[in-house]
C-alpha cells in the first residue's frame, strides 16, 4: 500500500507541475521573468517555512558545515538563475515546449556528475541520455508548433540554460545530501530561501526600480491564477515529491515525476489544442529515455 501511495504522490506532483506551468504562462504577461520568479519565491518560501514548523525543523542543521553552503549555492544556481531562465523560456515558447525542455536536466546532471564528482557514466546511461535528447529534438524540429505557439531560438536557449542550471543545482544538492543529514523538505526550503534572497539583493543592486514595478505589475495580474500556480508548483508539488521519495525508490519516483510533459499534452488536448503525432512520439521517447536513465 505504501508503494501505491508513493507512486500516486509522484504522478500527482507531475500533474500539479504541469498545471502550474500552464498557470505561470498565463501570469507572465504583466510580470517579467525575474519579477515572476521573485513573487514566486516571496510567497512560496513562507509556505514551506510553515510546513517545516509543523512537520520538521532546522535546529539540528550545522550551519558551519560546507555541504549546507553548497546546498544554498545550489539554490542560487537552480532557482535564482535557473527559474528566471525557465520563466523567460515560458514567455517565448509557451508551456508545452518549456516543460518538455526540462527533460534535458537529468542527462545534463549525469554528465556533470561524471565530470566533476567522479560519478560513473555507463554506456547504458549515455544511450539513455541520447534517447532523451532525441525525443526533445523530435518535438522541437516539428514544423507545426505545439499548442499553436511558434518556436523561438532565444526561448530554446533560455530553456536549455534553465535545464543546465537545474542540473548543476541537482548535482550540488546530491553531493550535499551524501555528506549531510537533511530531508527533502528542509532542502527545498533552504534552496528556495537562498535563491529568493539572492534574487532580491541582485534586483536591489542592479534594478532597484523593478521592485516598485513588481508591485504595480502584480496588481494587473490575475492573482488567483498566480497564487494557485505558486501553491501547486512550488509548495504542493515539492511536498508530494518528498512523499514519493519516502515510499518508492528514487528511480521510480523520478520516472513518474517526469510524466509532467505527458500531462501537459493531455491538458492541451482537453483545452481543444491540436496535438500532433510527432509531439506525442517525441515526448514519449524522451520519457522512455528518462526511465532507462533511472530504472535500468
Amino acid at each position: 500500500m505504501s508503494a501505491y501511495l508513493g507512486q500516486g504522490a509522484a504522478l500527482l506532483a507531475a500533474f500539479c507541475w504541469a498545471l502550474a506551468t500552464l498557470m505561470y504562462a498565463r501570469s507572465s504577461h504583466h510580470l517579467s521573468s525575474a519579477q515572476l520568479n521573485l513573487v514566486k519565491g516571496l510567497i512560496a518560501t513562507p509556505l514551506l517555512a510553515i510546513g517545516l514548523l509543523i512537520f520538521s525543523n532546522l535546529e539540528q542543521l550545522s550551519w558551519a558545515s560546507t555541504p549546507i553552503w553548497l546546498l544554498l549555492l545550489s539554490g542560487v544556481i537552480g532557482i535564482t538563475i535557473g527559474d528566471t531562465c525557465y520563466f523567460s523560456a515560458l514567455r517565448r515558447l509557451g508551456a508545452g515546449h518549456t516543460i518538455l525542455l526540462e527533460y534535458l536536466a537529468p542527462p545534463f546532471a549525469a554528465l556533470i556528475a561524471w565530470l566533476f564528482i567522479s560519478e560513473t557514466l555507463s554506456w547504458r546511461e549515455l544511450v539513455a541520455a541520447i534517447v532523451v535528447i532525441s525525443g526533445v529534438l523530435l518535438v522541437l524540429t516539428e514544423r507545426q508548433p505545439v499548442a499553436g505557439v511558434p518556436l523561438s531560438r532565444s526561448g530554446i536557449l533560455f530553456g536549455v540554460a534553465a535545464a543546465v542550471c537545474q542540473a548543476v543545482g541537482l548535482v550540488m544538492a546530491f553531493y550535499a545530501f551524501q555528506h549531510f543529514s537533511i530531508n527533502a523538505l528542509q532542502a527545498a526550503m533552504l534552496r528556495l530561501a537562498a535563491g529568493t534572497i539572492v534574487l532580491t539583493l541582485a534586483l536591489l543592486m542592479m534594478r532597484p526600480q523593478m521592485l516598485k514595478q513588481t508591485v504595480s505589475a502584480v496588481r494587473q495580474t490575475n492573482l488567483p491564477t498566480l497564487l494557485t500556480a505558486i501553491f501547486l508548483g512550488t509548495f504542493l508539488a515539492i511536498w508530494l515529491q518528498q512523499t514519493a521519495i519516502a515510499y518508492v525508490t528514487p528511480g521510480i519516483a523520478q520516472t513518474l515525476l517526469s510524466t509532467a510533459p505527458l500531462f501537459m499534452l493531455g491538458i492541451n488536448f482537453i483545452r481543444g489544442r491540436r496535438i500532433s503525432f510527432r509531439a506525442l512520439a517525441g515526448t514519449v521517447i524522451a520519457m522512455l529515455g528518462i526511465s532507462a536513465l533511472f530504472l535500468l
